[in-house]
C-alpha cells in the first residue's frame, strides 16, 4: 500500500505485513514516512499495542493473537492509561476549538490569522497562528495537562521556522498554553522575551436533560 487514510490503517497493514506487532522503531519509521507532520511518539505506539493486545482494535485475520511480538518482561499497559490518553487527546481538541474562536480571552487584540488553525510550516503544524494588536504574528501551542521540554521545543521550532520565512516581514512570538508547566520550562522562558506561558483552568456548567 502506497498511501494511508489514517495511522490506524497503517498500523494494521504493518501488523499484516509483519505477522505481528512491529517494533517501535520500525513502526515509527513508517509513520514518519507517510504522516510526516504527525505528533507520533512512544505513548501512541504503546496505546496501539495495548489496544491490539486487548482486542479493542481487531487484528487482520492473517495475524494470530499468539504471534504478537510482546516482550514478556515489559510491564502491562494499564487500561486507565489508555483511557487517560484518549481523554487527554479529546480535551486538547476541545480546548483548541474553544481557544481558536475566543483568542481575545487569551490576549486582548488577538485575532485568527488566515488559515490559522493547524497552520502548516516546514517545522510542523502550529496549533493556532494569530495576529496581535500590533500586527505581530503569534504562534500558539496548546497542551492538555502539563507542558514539558518537548512542548516548548515544538513552539520554539515553529517561531524559528516562521521567522526564517522570507514572505513574513514582521516579528513573531510564541505562546504556550497548558494546565501547568514543568519548572524547567518556566525557568527557560524567563530568558525568552518572545515566549509567554499561559495557564488555563477549566470550569463546568450543568443543565438538566431528564
Amino acid at each position: 500500500m502506497n498511501s494511508y487514510s489514517s495511522i490506524k490503517e497503517l498500523v494494521l497493514d504493518a501488523c499484516l505485513s509483519e505477522g505481528s506487532m512491529p517494533s517501535y522503531e520500525k513502526l515509527t519509521s513508517l509513520v514518519r514516512r507517510f504522516f510526516p507532520h504527525s505528533h507520533w511518539q512512544q505513548s501512541h505506539y504503546a496505546w496501539y499495542k495495548s489496544q491490539i493486545k486487548t482486542g479493542k482494535i481487531p487484528l487482520p485475520d492473517q495475524v494470530s493473537e499468539g504471534s504478537q511480538n510482546v516482550d514478556e518482561d515489559e510491564p502491562a499497559i494499564n487500561a486507565d492509561v489508555e483511557e487517560s490518553f484518549e481523554a487527554r487527546a479529546s480535551l486538547e481538541r476541545d480546548i483548541h476549538g474553544y481557544l481558536a474562536s475566543r483568542l481575545a480571552e487569551l490576549e486582548p487584540g488577538l485575532t485568527l490569522h488566515e488559515d490559522g488553525v493547524e497552520y502548516q510550516t516546514d517545522a510542523g503544524r502550529v496549533d493556532t497562528l494569530a495576529v496581535d494588536a500590533n500586527q505581530q504574528l503569534v504562534a500558539i501551542e496548546l497542551k492538555a495537562g502539563k507542558a514539558g521540554d518537548r512542548a516548548l521545543g515544538q513552539l520554539l521550532g515553529y517561531v524559528g521556522c516562521l521567522s526564517c520565512h522570507k514572505a513574513i516581514n514582521r516579528q513573531i512570538r510564541g505562546v504556550l498554553v497548558a494546565a501547568d508547566f514543568d519548572n524547567r520550562v518556566v525557568y527557560a522562558c524567563k530568558n525568552l522575551p518572545n515566549v509567554k506561558l499561559m495557564k488555563y483552568t477549566l470550569s463546568f456548567t450543568f443543565g438538566e436533560i431528564t
